[in-house]
């Protein structure tokens, strides 16, 4: 493992000591499940319901919908989720928060989970000094023919001291955006919180797409504070974006560590702005240190792209990704990103152009894809058994969820081959 490896492992130590309890339900001994509709203070709206419902509760939609109703859970924690054998679709005029929550002075922690919101966003705001944890779970968010600014799952500020530290998990929703030309649509962001922040995305859903957006499919932003997100086992697989995961550093005093482990990106524009990318690094100021390991980037404008200011620290390494067909640029690590970020057994090919010095264990060669939009790999692939193992202690299982590493070797990319071991012990 690489020098910025393990700087990077010491450093997510640090915040994380930071969030005790901010994942954890805090709930009371005499916290109630509550049901809508239901008995008051369910009886007549859900929004009438949240507000009725005590710190802790969890409140529990029996109906299907169409439901329009726009939420907000304000400053106490609360879980919101469907009710067991419903389907609830939440709904609201389009673009309008359809689920609102919100952080406090004192420690607030919410899930949202289960539910459709259609024609609408879940935003989770940091409005206090207090811990704030929030989860959001296994929803969807789907629209269609948007031409206004719209990120289905935000998390950002609100008020005037947001500065309290937050912890988001995003993970297991899918995300449907059908969008025109030319808006600030994404599909998730992370926006400039000044307090310490963890962030997880994981195991997302990004599909649908349109001609062109200005934002990237899942981005996140930070200024002056020291955010830690890990990003795992997305699948972006919508046209018109972008950039897929784009990640900037845009200040002076803050810190952006990432981990960018085992996802897909493909269909991903160069549409506007100075870079983006299916994975860009971006430090404008500041320090972005960025562990880019097992992911696959295919059929994109641009592949992969890192790079920094004058003044600013970049760091990190790519590592067991493959980057093929993408029809401007592949991989592009050139001057602008510094002396300070790596590459290594990465597989590149048939990009329009590259600029990087190709590290140990670099493959250049067609890397026999199953088929045409099948990025899973042929048993002869050369990205086969052809990664750095040492990249996997934080990537379990690829993209599907089989074993990460079988055989001599990870394979490069987000998927493992996964040899087939029949009864008599002898490998197909």
């Amino acid at each position: 493992m690489s020098p910025c490896t393990l700087r990077h492992v010491a450093r997510r130590t640090l915040p994380s000591m930071l969030f005790p309890l901010a994942l954890a339900s805090i709930a009371p001994a005499d916290a109630a499940t509550r049901t809508w509709p239901g008995t008051a203070p369910c009886a007549t709206t859900l929004q009438a319901c949240i507000a009725g419902a005590d710190a802790g509760d969890v409140v529990e939609v029996a109906s299907d919908g169409p439901i329009n109703e726009s939420l907000e859970i304000f400053g106490k924690s609360l879980t919101l989720r469907a009710a067991a054998g419903f389907s609830p679709v939440l709904q609201a005029g389009q673009s309008t928060d359809v689920i609102d929550a919100f952080g406090a002075n004192t420690q607030v922690a919410i899930v949202i989970e289960g539910l459709t919101v259609r024609d609408g966003t879940i935003t989770a705001y940091q409005g206090g000094s207090g811990a704030f944890g929030v989860t959001i779970r296994n929803n969807v968010v789907e629209a269609g023919g948007l031409d206004a600014n719209f990120t289905a799952i935000r998390v950002t500020t609100f008020g005037a001291t947001p500065t309290g530290p937050v912890n988001v998990a995003i993970v297991d929703n899918d995300i449907r955006l059908g969008f025109l030309g030319g808006d600030d649509i994404g599909a998730i962001g992370i926006e400039d919180l000044p307090g310490p922040t963890i962030a997880t995305i994981e195991r997302n859903t990004v599909g649908d797409g349109g001609p062109s957006s200005t934002y990237g499919a899942i981005r996140a932003r930070n200024v002056a504070g020291v955010a830690d997100l890990l990003l795992r086992n997305n699948r972006i697989a919508a046209a018109g974006y972008n950039g897929g995961i784009v990640l900037v550093q845009d200040g002076a005093g803050g810190t952006l560590d990432a981990r960018v482990l085992n996802n897909l990106v493909t269909g991903a524009i160069d549409f506007t702005g100075p870079q983006p990318g299916g994975v860009s690094l971006l430090a404008s100021a500041g320090t972005l240190h960025a562990d880019v390991f097992g992911n696959t980037l295919v059929g994109n404008d641009t592949g992969f792209i890192a790079s920094k200011g004058a003044g600013a620290s970049l760091t990190g390494t790519l590592a067991n990704t493959l980057v093929a067909d993408n029809a401007s640029r592949g991989v592009i690590i050139g001057a602008a990103a510094g002396a300070d970020f790596a590459n290594e057994h990465d597989l590149v090919f048939g990009n329009g152009t590259d600029d990087f010095t190709p590290g140990t264990g670099t493959v250049q060669a067609d890397p026999s894809f199953v088929g045409a939009g099948d990025f899973h790999l042929r048993s002869d692939s050369p990205a086969r058994d052809a990664g750095n193992s040492a990249f996997t202690t934080d990537i379990p299982v690829d993209l599907d969820g089989a074993q990460r590493v079988v055989g001599a070797a990870v394979d490069i990319g987000a998927w493992e081959v996964g040899d087939a071991i029949f009864a008599n012990g002898f490998e197909a």
